[in-house]
């Protein structure tokens, strides 16, 4: 026997819509007809503090019509936030389908609530509480389908990080989508970043748009990546403060991806591409810190300014090899013609200077 009670007539402005993972309602018009000529046959089920858990397009139907009032099946023991969502879910999946998106967001939710409820559990047993929600366990068996079908669980019973995903997937789907939601919940993350290139963010919103209408995932989340892969190596290539060495590898990695023809074998040689340049980097970072400062006496201030600058003209030494005087000389603005006459100019000078500062051999002062 179902659990809850039936109120026949309970206010509409009284009850808490609350986060509703279904934003779009789709077309009301046959249901708003369906409940004029027949009344409304299913109440709408809400929590025991009346928030709502199922029967939104219901109540969206009701309000266009203008009733104030509503059949509601109240359920008891729906109080914590994952039975409610797993409630909610639950109902939906006998409605209108969600859309990629709306499963994605219900999949995110679901995946870290299990992953807390994993948690609670594991401390319990630690702390050798016996004390466990039968109802949720019995909630999640029924949502992630039979015992043989469900996700092998790690000691003691408690599910891993990867065990969650696969839960919050069956739930949200019914089989092991978690690659397609992972994928849909990235883009999002890719497409609100700030930080991220903004062509890159702008092609993870139009590949949200389109997934939405059709349901069509992994193309397009190739398609960011690569995005993604090619704006993080074209910085690499242009950045003026990389070495020469970066930024012929970035080059490389560019001409790598540009050959690929397949999507997937593009994204791969992106990935190695990053990963060569993150590791030339890496190299460089420790090389620069270990090579020439030997000589540095960490009590002379004097001897660690040198190091500094050596280290400064190591970073962009033969800049003037890279660049077409040419090109530079009929284009470079008066501004830019300044900074590069000063630049060149204010260096000559300090070399003199320094150059005079610089002790000579006995030998060459005696023949002087």
């Amino acid at each position: 026997m179902a659990r809850g009670h039936l109120i026949l007539e309970h206010a509409i402005e009284q009850l808490t819509v609350g986060h509703q993972y279904r934003r779009d309602l789709g077309d009301l018009d046959e249901l708003v007809d369906s409940i004029q000529r027949l009344g409304l046959l299913h109440p709408v089920t809400v929590t025991s503090n009346y928030v709502l858990i199922s029967g939104n397009r219901r109540l969206a139907a009701l309000r266009k019509l203008g009733r104030t009032s509503v059949a509601i099946w109240v359920v008891p023991d729906v109080s914590d936030k994952l039975t409610t969502v797993l409630a909610i879910q639950d109902e939906n999946t006998l409605q209108k389908a969600l859309t990629p998106i709306e499963q994605a967001e219900l999949y995110a939710e679901l995946k870290a609530l299990y992953a807390e409820d994993a948690a609670r559990r594991d401390a319990a047993t630690r702390f050798g509480s016996a004390t466990r929600d039968e109802h949720l366990t019995d909630r999640r068996q029924e949502l992630d389908g039979a015992a043989e079908s469900a996700a092998p669980q790690a000691a003691h019973g408690r599910p891993t990080s990867g065990e969650a995903r696969t839960q919050a997937a069956r739930a949200v789907t019914g089989r092991d989508s978690r690659s397609q939601l992972e994928q849909v919940v990235e883009l999002q993350k890719i497409a609100a970043d700030d930080t991220e290139d903004p062509i890159v963010r702008q092609t993870a919103a139009e590949a949200l748009l389109e997934l939405n209408e059709d349901g069509k995932v992994n193309g397009r989340y190739l398609r960011v990546k690569l995005a993604q892969h090619t704006a993080a190596l074209t910085a690499l290539a242009e950045n003026p403060n990389t070495s020469e060495a970066v930024r012929s590898a970035a080059h490389a990695g560019l001409d790598a991806l540009a050959r690929e023809q397949h999507p997937k074998a593009a994204m791969k040689e992106g990935v190695l591409a990053l990963n060569r340049v993150a590791e030339m980097q890496k190299a460089e970072q420790a090389a620069q810190s270990q090579i020439g400062w030997a000589d540095a006496d960490p009590f002379l201030r004097q001897k660690h300014e040198v190091r500094k600058l050596v280290d400064l003209l190591r970073r962009e030494h033969g800049w003037w090899e890279r660049f077409d005087p040419a090109v530079i000389g009929e284009y470079a603005t008066e501004e830019q013609w300044e900074l590069l006459s000063s630049a060149v100019a204010g260096p000559t000078g300090f070399l003199e200077d320094a150059d005079n500062a610089r002790p000579h051999p006995s030998g060459a002062a005696e023949s002087e």
